[in-house]
């Protein structure tokens, strides 16, 4: 009987390297998915100004696509409705200056490449909180949202001269059109997103806040309710 029972006792070890060889290749997965998206963003942000609106509406679509079906079915979390209009927003802006001939025209003093870039960092800083928010809560830490703030400004200030590199690549790659005008184009655009980003980070950062202690208020109860039923 004794060797009969140690015969069925389930091995703990096992399912433990299962388990691990399942969160490596998620991660891998999350990883092929990064570089694969970024690429995509890339190649339509390379040649955005030149191409007609409805090849970039075309190809935002489909990236827009990507990432929703990607965090709704495989990381089985669905982005809000704002996220997705912050993305589809940090683009569109721009494909409708193209498309309207608003560039080289100022409104309120301020010119609308100018507009593009402080409207369009702060659309973007949207979706990078919240995913990396969403998935740094996935791998069990719960940093405070001045945190998930301050670093998620970072990132998407990034990415922000990464695109002022993709104009200077567009420039001496292609060379037909001229993309970088005078000496403080790069600098005045980075000042414009860096402003963008941090007012969208400022509010963000509030509204987290405010989720954080609704969730923690709602927590709190669900324990007095199980505690004294």
């Amino acid at each position: 009987m004794a060797n009969a029972s140690l015969a069925v006792k389930p091995d703990i070890s096992d399912n433990n390297r299962q388990n691990n060889r399942w969160a490596t290749l998620r991660s891998y997965e999350f990883l092929a998915f990064s570089i694969i998206g970024f690429v995509a963003k890339s190649v339509l942000l390379i040649r955005l100004p030149y191409r007609d609106w409805y090849y970039n509406a075309g190809w935002t679509t489909l990236l827009l696509a990507y990432f929703y079906c990607f965090f709704r079915f495989r990381f089985k979390a669905t982005p809000p409705l704002l996220v997705v209009f912050s993305m589809l927003s940090a683009v569109g802006i721009d494909v409708a200056g193209n498309y309207f001939h608003l560039y080289g025209k100022a409104f309120f003093g301020i010119e609308y490449d100018e507009y593009t870039h402080l409207l369009g960092s702060a659309f973007s800083l949207i979706p990078v909180m919240w995913v990396f928010r969403t998935t740094t809560r996935r791998m069990g830490f719960r940093l405070p949202p001045d945190m998930v703030g301050f670093l998620s400004t970072t990132i998407t200030f990034s990415l922000c001269a990464y695109y002022e590199i993709l104009e200077l690549w567009d420039e001496l790659f292609w060379g037909d059109f001229e993309r970088i005008h005078g000496s403080h184009d790069t600098a005045n655009d980075l000042m414009w997103d860096l402003g963008g980003i941090i007012i969208a980070a400022l509010v963000s950062i509030m509204v987290y806040k405010t989720i954080d202690r609704r969730e923690a208020a709602q927590l709190q109860i669900a324990n007095a309710v199980l505690v004294n039923p």
